[in-house]
């Protein structure tokens, strides 16, 4: 490992666990080159019809009870 590296590692253990999360972030929205702005847009479609079809009782819901019934079972 290179020497930054080995300083970077080291720094990370004096962080918050706040502060690994927002680090976290940080380096995986680094790591996105091609970042789709249409798919921001793409997603928050799907999570507002989603949220219509509920409250609208279109579909139904599962407690997380039922779900892990169903996964255990």
């Amino acid at each position: 490992m290179t020497k930054i590296m080995n300083r970077v590692l080291q720094d990370i253990q004096i962080l918050s666990l706040n502060e690994k999360n927002d680090l976290m972030k940080i380096l995986i929205a680094s790591m996105d080159e091609n970042h789709d702005n249409d798919s921001d847009k793409f997603w928050a479609n799907i999570a507002k019809n989603r949220y219509e079809e509920i409250e609208s009782k279109k579909v139904e819901t599962l407690s997380w009870d039922q779900i892990k019934e169903q996964v255990l079972s």
